[in-house]
């Protein structure tokens, strides 16, 4: 059996109470996976804390948008949506998207 994950898309703010609300439910969860896109990007800025269990991807085109540099804090997959389907179609246990 491949291992499953509850799957975060965030794509507001930092300081959204949306935004807050999923960094929480990722943080109980122990085993997430967290794409940011959008302005969901902006976290890597603002020193997104360590998530345990969690790892963090970013959207290219969206880091490149706005001008953030982040990649010692995300992964960057070259096709970020096919890499996020992925994981949605395959290890995916419960999906949320704030």
């Amino acid at each position: 059996m491949q291992e499953e994950y509850d799957v975060f898309l965030l794509t507001k703010p930092p300081f959204s109470p949306r935004a807050e609300l999923c960094l929480k439910l990722a943080a109980r969860s122990g085993n997430a996976r967290l794409y940011l896109a959008g302005d969901g990007v902006y976290h890597l800025l603002c020193g997104i804390r360590e998530l345990p269990g969690c790892m963090v991807y970013a959207c290219q085109e969206d880091l490149e948008a706005r001008a953030v540099n982040a990649r010692e804090k995300a992964m960057v997959p070259e096709n970020f949506y096919a890499v996020f389907i992925e994981d949605v179609m395959e290890h995916c246990k419960h999906a949320y998207t704030f």
